[in-house]
């Protein structure tokens, strides 16, 4: 076996073995919160504030033409890769494993709802300030998506430093 096929063999068991231990530590309330969060990552709600924010006024329809555009970008990128790699959501793949949402798609790597959060996340923190706050509600959309059983954590990881990159320098 390759020093690479080791280092994929290693990640994978380490991913497998996280999922499992925050599967065993779940609970009914932060399940909630977490649903909650990964709600506010779907492409519904970013469609859903984008519309909102071309009709609300200047400032608000200014934020939603800087953002859409990238936003659109990362989603796209991301279902191209999804279906070329078709790497399976970890309830799919692991035995004895259930995610404790219902997939919109049967492929896992990267995961969009953390690339979307962290564009979105990223944008609106250049434009308006406020870092931390940006910051604290990208992470906890991308770690909804663990915590829920929808990714493996390099699929969250992944799709945090390309689309946070992207919005950098885009």
């Amino acid at each position: 076996m390759s020093a690479l096929a080791r280092t994929f063999d290693s990640v994978s068991r380490f991913e497998r073995l996280s999922l499992r231990w925050i599967a065993q530590r779940r609970h009914p309330l932060l399940d909630l919160v977490m649903r909650g969060f990964t709600r506010a990552g779907n492409w519904q709600t970013w469609t859903a504030l984008i519309i909102t924010a071309l009709i609300a006024g200047d400032l608000l329809r200014a934020i939603a033409l800087h953002i859409t555009p990238r936003l659109l970008l990362t989603l796209g990128v991301a279902f191209v890769i999804k279906s070329i790699l078709k790497r399976p959501r970890p309830s799919r793949a692991m035995v004895d494993f259930s995610s404790l949402l219902t997939d919109p798609d049967p492929y896992s790597f990267p995961s969009s709802h953390s690339a979307c959060a962290w564009v979105v996340c990223i944008s609106l923190a250049s434009l308006l300030g406020g870092w931390p706050l940006w910051i604290a509600y990208a992470c906890a959309i991308s770690y909804s998506r663990i915590h829920l059983g929808a990714h493996y954590p390099l699929d969250v990881l992944i799709g945090c430093l390309w689309s946070g990159h992207a919005a950098v320098f885009s």
